[in-house]
């Protein structure tokens, strides 16, 4: 079982991610983007479900027409942990490429 991070490797971690904000009361940490199309939006949505299956990592996503919101926790730990920060790493990553 993965172990949760702490509050000071949340803090770190934060800062090296673009834009993620972390929501203490249910350990996750979320994101937004907006798209010129849905078609654009849906091209990312599924992006990230490739992206999660790969990790065996699978965040909860909310599609919106234009808008994506993405929330990442691990719930085998409880909290965030490094799979969350790594596969927030990836989506922003791959988000740069598509926008």
């Amino acid at each position: 079982m993965l172990t949760p991070l702490s509050n000071t490797d949340i803090t770190q971690a934060l800062q090296q991610l673009d834009g993620w904000v972390y929501e203490p009361d249910t350990a996750h940490i979320r994101k937004q983007w907006v798209f010129d199309s849905f078609q654009a939006a849906m091209r990312f949505f599924v992006r990230v479900g490739e992206l999660a299956e790969a990790a065996d990592h699978h965040p909860e996503l909310l599609s919106a027409y234009t808008k994506i919101v993405i929330r990442l926790t691990t719930h085998d730990a409880n909290g965030l942990t490094h799979k969350d920060i790594d596969l927030a790493k990836q989506i922003d990553s791959m988000a740069k490429q598509m926008i």
